[in-house]
């Protein structure tokens, strides 16, 4: 585990912020409770079933309950670990700084399986039929057996891979630290169509209604069809955009290093609703049963009602 020097935010700051703007017309937000890991909270959380699964800087995948908060099991890895799980029938898959992709059973959290690449694995993997799709700082994204974790096949692209991948009909949309986001045949590997921003793309991708939303270090949120990587739009924030937007409605929720998750029209990308935290959002929100979850360097887990206005 990485050493940090952490300060606690007062506790007004922490319970008592309040939106920095709000849209009544469209979403309604409500705050329900918090989870405090054992170090910063940098994964995007997952939710499935009564449980929420979040990785930290303690080395941990946290799995909480989603109702209360409460802690259900941790599972330790040998470093950080801010890759986004993914789950399938009873196993979840996530990678760690230690470079190995995991596979663990829900109920306890033990190990099925590992898979060891050449870098971190910080980008969170994707589930397609019996493949799981993970990228490695080793500049490689991976197709992997979901059940043994066998290697299917892998793709080089021009820098390592931070993000994690989104599927759409026969294609992996994945970003890499070459500013660069790809379109992959999922079958073969072979590649589509890339796109290329500003800077290092280390946010994953999501998608609806044919559009790839995906933020970048050059402080942008970009909106691009699916199909040709055209430019649909882009919205400019104050911080470097590394959460991984998510799409609920005709609302897209990302963060920024500005502290601030966004709400955005999916078609337009006007900004509509926005929420300052204590600190930086690098985790991408998720969103379950009409709840926004969302993690920040503030080592706080925030969870938020979303009401169809």
């Amino acid at each position: 585990m990485k050493t940090w020097i952490v300060v606690l935010l007062p506790a007004i700051l922490l319970f008592g912020c309040q939106p920095v703007s709000s849209s009544t017309e469209e979403v309604s937000v409500s705050y329900l409770w918090d989870y405090v890991a054992g170090d910063y909270v940098r994964g995007t959380p997952t939710a499935s079933g009564e449980a929420v699964y979040v990785g930290a800087d303690d080395n941990n995948l946290h799995a909480v309950n989603a109702n209360t908060g409460e802690a259900l099991w941790a599972y330790e890895t040998a470093d950080n670990v801010t890759s986004s799980p993914a789950v399938l029938g009873d196993l979840i898959y996530f990678g760690s700084w230690d470079g190995t992709v995991y596979a663990l059973e829900a109920p306890q959290g033990a190990v099925r399986w590992r898979y060891e690449t050449g870098g971190w694995v910080t980008a969170s993997p994707v589930i397609g039929g019996d493949i799981v799709y993970v990228g490695s700082h080793d500049g490689f994204f991976y197709a992997l057996s979901a059940e043994d974790g066998d290697l299917v096949w892998r793709y080089e692209a021009g820098g390592g891979i931070q993000a994690g991948a989104v599927l759409v009909d026969d294609l992996a949309l994945v970003g890499s630290m070459d500013n660069c986001l790809y379109a992959l045949n999922i079958n073969s590997g072979a590649l589509r169509w890339r796109y290329r921003t500003n800077g290092d793309i280390v946010s994953t991708p999501a998608i609806a209604g044919g559009t790839v939303f995906v933020g970048s270090v050059d402080r942008q949120l970009y909106a691009l069809d699916a199909g040709t990587g055209r430019l649909m739009w882009r919205l400019q924030t104050e911080g470097i955009v590394r959460s991984s937007p998510v799409v609920w409605g005709n609302q897209v929720f990302a963060g920024s290093d500005d502290a601030t998750v966004y709400g955005v029209d999916r078609v337009t990308g006007r900004s509509v609703w926005s929420y300052h935290t204590g600190d930086a959002i690098a985790a991408g929100p998720t969103v379950a049963d009409g709840t926004l979850f969302v993690g920040s360097t503030d080592r706080r887990l925030y969870a938020f009602s979303l009401d169809a206005q």
